[in-house]
């Protein structure tokens, strides 16, 4: 049995919520492309960890030169009807950012 769009739309709604909920727990952030059913997610800026003890200008000078990493969120309407992340990489950040949407996505389902 097929889904309707009012259906389909409350669900994809619920989704997003729990998404962004589970995001922002861990330090992401979100924003949402206008006109787009996609969300850009920059992944937490950690600073570099440093024992040196000093005047702490080196660290806001590495803080400065570390960037954020991006990915593109979206969904993918019926027949598809699931969630694609951009760029698909190896790495860990991926994977992790991955997780923790399967988690939301399952976790708003029950």
């Amino acid at each position: 049995m097929r889904k309707s769009k009012a259906s389909e739309a409350l669900c994809v709604a619920q989704q997003v919520a729990a998404i962004r909920a589970a995001l922002h727990k861990h330090g992401y952030q979100i924003r949402k492309r206008p006109k787009q059913s996609a969300w850009k997610v920059f992944t937490p800026l950690h600073p570099p960890t440093s024992s040196a003890r000093g005047t702490g200008r080196a660290k806001e000078a590495t803080a400065k030169t570390h960037k954020r990493k991006c990915y593109l969120l979206t969904y993918q309407p019926a027949p598809i009807s699931t969630w694609v992340l951009h760029p698909q990489t190896n790495g860990a950040d991926y994977h992790t950012l991955q997780t923790i949407i399967q988690r939301a996505i399952t976790r708003s389902a029950s």
